[in-house]
């Protein structure tokens, strides 16, 4: 009997506890929930471009795009209603702009980019570039050597393949080099522009895309790199550094950058293209390295140029790279910059003086022509 008894007080005494516990949880202040953060680590950036000296697009991996309009110190989340990865953006105006991505992802706005409506694009392919020289004239690049252009700012598209046509006696041997991608276009008016890509692509019009003409050749004479036992030397031009960017400051001068941590320039429309040297920091001594020789350790690659101003430029790449165009011609790397560990998408200045630069869990903004950054934490 004493053993039930003692057994019936535990229980009761239990029930006490858990009733007192449960009045105590009554009584609580709910807590708010934490804020959701717009940038974490965990973000993917892949673009940028800004509107003013201190409002800009942000897009990049889910959907996602951020807009800020002063200079980075806050955020706001656009729901652009998809969760595909937007690769590009570009606001021709205040008020109307166009992005790129996933899935032949292509998307406009007429109203500073508060919504967003999805274009039918006519393509499942990754559209990874897009350059419009005016609301109504476009040009997208992507996957499988597409080209897609626009006059009418989005309502219809004209979609091709600009890749070489090889003659039927050498198709067979030349199928690793068919359907290169197209990462980049730079138009500086409805006539003239350049895409770049895969396998060295360098493609140019003067027309508005009516007609292209390849421009890598001269290139060949400068990348040393001798023929692999598997190379075919019909297909030379087409083992130079895949191109990732490229960006002309007007009709005359421009540069691309890529795969292996080379920069390419021209001062005379593409016609001829020659590879830049690199020097450790500004005023330091040029790098005799030759185009196409084994480097150790490798370059990082670089994924992004702006040529801005009337003589200024930047490069961003893989582990923070940053490289800045010095007056002679050459690129440095850039000890004014944060030292970033992480992928450095793209690169935009609004103008010489405010520009940003993006990338894996990384915003930073300058407002002085990039003699300091400033982490921006959303």
């Amino acid at each position: 009997m004493e053993r039930k008894l003692r057994a019936y007080s535990i229980i009761k005494t239990l029930f006490v506890l858990i009733a007192l516990a449960t009045a105590g949880c009554h009584r609580e202040v709910a807590m708010p929930p934490l804020p959701l953060r717009n940038i974490t680590l965990s973000d993917k950036f892949f673009d940028v471009w800004p509107t003013s000296p201190t409002r800009a697009f942000i897009v990049g991996d889910r959907g996602k795009v951020l807009l800020t309009e002063d200079g980075g110190r806050t955020f706001k989340r656009i729901d652009i209603g998809t969760q595909l990865g937007v690769f590009g953006i570009q606001m021709t105006d205040d008020q109307n702009g166009y992005l790129c991505g996933q899935d032949g992802l292509v998307m406009r706005t007429r109203d500073g980019g508060k919504t967003w409506k999805r274009l039918d694009s006519r393509t499942h392919l990754f559209i990874f570039g897009l350059s419009f020289p005016d609301t109504n004239h476009g040009y997208l690049v992507g996957d499988r050597a597409l080209v897609m252009s626009t006059t009418d700012g989005g309502e219809s598209f004209i979609k091709r393949q600009l890749q070489r046509l090889f003659p039927p006696e050498i198709s067979d041997y030349a199928l690793p080099y068919e359907e290169p991608v197209l990462y980049s276009a730079s138009f500086v008016d409805v006539d003239h522009g350049w895409v770049v890509g895969e396998l060295g692509r360098i493609w140019a019009t003067e027309n508005g895309g009516k007609s292209w003409q390849e421009q890598q050749q001269s290139l060949l004479p400068q990348w040393k790199r001798p023929l692999g036992p598997n190379d075919d030397a019909r297909f030379a031009d087409f083992l130079l550094p895949t191109f990732f960017s490229v960006s002309f400051r007007d009709q005359k001068h421009g540069a691309a950058c890529g795969l292996e941590g080379w920069v390419i320039q021209t001062d005379d429309g593409g016609k001829t293209w020659n590879f830049a040297h690199q020097a450790d920091k500004p005023g330091a001594p040029l790098d005799t390295l030759v185009p196409g020789a084994v480097q150790i350790p490798a370059r990082d690659p670089l994924f992004s140029i702006d040529l801005f101003g009337g003589d200024q430029g930047m490069s961003t790449g893989l582990t923070g790279t940053v490289l800045r165009l010095q007056p002679n011609g050459a690129w440095a790397h850039d000890p004014s910059v944060p030292a970033v560990p992480f992928p450095l998408s793209q690169v935009r200045f609004f103008d010489a003086t405010h520009g940003w630069i993006v990338g894996y869990g990384t915003i930073l903004y300058t407002e002085d022509g990039g003699k300091t950054w400033r982490y921006c934490q959303g």
